[in-house]
């Protein structure tokens, strides 16, 4: 399904990343309680004076991956000032996703603007941590990129396409990254490849594209660490601004502080 979007201008992009949005609104991954980091963060983002035009929600949506933790991620996704889009992460089961999710705009992979297109691009196998594009998905994108040859192209996608030197973390990229590189490598008009999965800030520029990935609005991992190691900052976002002209700004945003509920366990929650 296509989604058609038209301002304009440029396009004011939110992206929300790494929910783990539970089944029961109390449970806490280590330590933190995921619904309520999410509630910070979509009050930290409304009570900004930026404006939003789009905003896409990039996998690991909920941690059980069930029926009522979609059923609570979609409640408090409402609060959004503009419309939502979603895809699937490592935790994520299609199944309950598309029952939950009727609204025909969640099964959008493809957002038409008058200058750019955003393509959702799946990379999660069932009930697997690590990512994979298959061949079905593959042609997919190929096809939508020569669809549009005058548009820029942003690709957003759950788990990143290079290392991000945490050695536990790259283990899981996407396991034919190399074949996906080569076909942005002879795509002119992309201009970004966006991530969640690492619950950490990353930019790499790679030709004439950057690849990025997004902090989590709830745990975040330590970057360049060999182990599984958490660190105290607070939960975020990224903001984006698409131009006419095929440039972009972006801007991780930080809201309030990571809170942990006192004396609960903490360690690798299965990521």
């Amino acid at each position: 399904m296509k989604y058609s979007f038209d301002n304009g201008g440029s396009v004011h992009l939110i992206q929300i990343t790494d929910c783990h949005i539970h089944n029961e609104k109390h449970m806490l991954l280590s330590g933190v309680n995921t619904f309520d980091s999410l509630n910070q963060v979509l009050d930290g983002l409304n009570s900004s004076a930026e404006p939003v035009d789009l905003v896409v929600v990039t996998g690991d949506l909920t941690h059980e991956g069930d029926a009522r933790a979609y059923q609570s991620l979609l409640e408090q996704l409402e609060k959004l000032p503009a419309p939502y889009f979603w895809l699937a992460g490592n935790h994520d089961h299609l199944q309950f996703m598309l029952e939950v999710g009727t609204n025909e705009r969640l099964r959008t992979k493809q957002i038409i603007l008058p200058h750019w297109q955003i393509l959702m691009l799946d990379s999660h196998i069932e009930d697997e941590v690590p990512g994979d594009v298959s061949q079905s998905e593959l042609s997919w994108l190929a096809t939508a990129l020569r669809e549009h040859p005058d548009k820029y192209a942003a690709i957003f996608v759950h788990h990143h396409v290079v290392p991000v030197k945490c050695a536990w973390l790259d283990t899981q990229l996407i396991a034919n990254a190399e074949q996906l590189l080569t076909l942005f490598a002879n795509t002119p008009q992309l201009k970004f490849v966006c991530s969640g999965h690492v619950h950490q800030e990353f930019a790499q520029q790679q030709g004439h594209f950057s690849l990025l990935t997004t902090p989590s609005t709830c745990v975040q991992f330590k970057t360049v660490s060999d182990d599984y190691a958490e660190d105290e900052l607070a939960p975020g976002y990224r903001r984006f601004a698409l131009h006419p002209d095929g440039s972009f700004d972006t801007q991780v945003i930080r809201v309030g502080e990571l809170v942990r509920v006192p004396g609960t366990q903490r360690g690798y929650p299965g990521f």
